[in-house]
């Protein structure tokens, strides 16, 4: 018993880190340790995820290899997830691609995303201007995903869709996005690349020092035939208190653009271009 007059001590509860979850759910639903962690929400939403542009089709088996879980459980979450209109089964098979459910909340989720509409008509712009693609994406754990992107009329084979992804390490979107955050959300971000890139970390890290170093100096990252080796980008961060990190970019086949062209051309233009639409969405608040 505690006297009257003494309060009991409140319990300790564990601070999460949300990034630490976003980057490593899985191993959050193995531990299952957090009592504010859905382990069986994690769990549908992670099965979800395993679908790709590249891997549209998997069957129970696949993705409790990719997942780790129980092939038992995994039936389990792929039956309610047919139920619910976000898995489809095949006819005649036990394999699953995603269904309309996803599709609704994908789109539901861009058309929440207003910066893309204040940042189109600048992105076209600019896209005119280059005669390259320009494109409007944010960080999804260790990649950037693309929210936008703006074709050249120019009869370029380069086409990143809505919703695909690109690497965080060696793109120049995902180094300016790096460059922009804040130091502490940074380093965590580059222990996990780290991590995930042991091999080549010494190499990655200083062509990432180096993208920084760029940012800091003239307000852009580069990733010259890095990413892919016959294209050559350039990016610009936008930090924003609504729309959170966004970042923009603007890439071409290295035999139209080189990097005097982006550091003296594109580069300053997308800077300014990106300014523009800070204006706009402060403007629109």
């Amino acid at each position: 018993m505690y006297p009257q007059d003494d309060a009991a001590p409140e319990p300790v509860e564990k601070k999460i880190n949300l990034d630490e979850i976003r980057l490593d759910p899985i191993s959050h639903i193995h531990r299952e340790n957090n009592p504010q962690f859905i382990a069986s929400l994690a769990r549908g939403l992670e099965i979800l995820r395993c679908f790709t542009a590249s891997t549209q089709i998997l069957g129970n088996q696949e993705l409790s290899n990719l997942t780790g879980l129980p092939k038992p459980t995994i039936a389990r979450i792929t039956n309610t997830l047919v139920s619910l209109g976000y898995l489809k089964q095949l006819p005649n098979s036990t394999k699953y691609t995603l269904d309309t459910g996803v599709l609704a909340l994908g789109y539901a989720s861009l058309s929440n995303i207003s910066a893309r509409i204040h940042a189109r008509p600048y992105m076209e712009e600019m896209a005119k201007y280059t005669q390259a693609p320009v494109a409007m994406a944010t960080r999804d754990r260790l990649n950037m995903l693309y929210l936008d992107v703006v074709q050249a009329e120019s009869n370029l084979t380069m086409r990143r869709p809505i919703g695909s992804t690109i690497p965080l390490h060696n793109t120049a979107m995902g180094r300016a996005c790096l460059a922009a955050m804040p130091e502490n959300e940074r380093s965590f971000i580059m222990e996990a690349l780290g991590k995930r890139h042991q091999d080549e970390w010494p190499k990655i890290k200083r062509a990432l020092e180096r993208s920084f170093h760029d940012y800091q100096n003239y307000g852009y990252c580069l990733s010259l035939s890095e990413w892919h080796k016959e294209v050559n980008s350039v990016a610009v961060p936008m930090v924003h208190p609504m729309h959170g990190l966004l970042v923009f970019n603007c890439g071409a086949p290295s035999y139209l653009v080189d990097q005097e062209k982006l550091e003296n051309e594109i580069g300053p233009r997308l800077i300014y271009m990106v300014q523009n639409i800070q204006e706009a969405l402060n403007n629109a608040i």
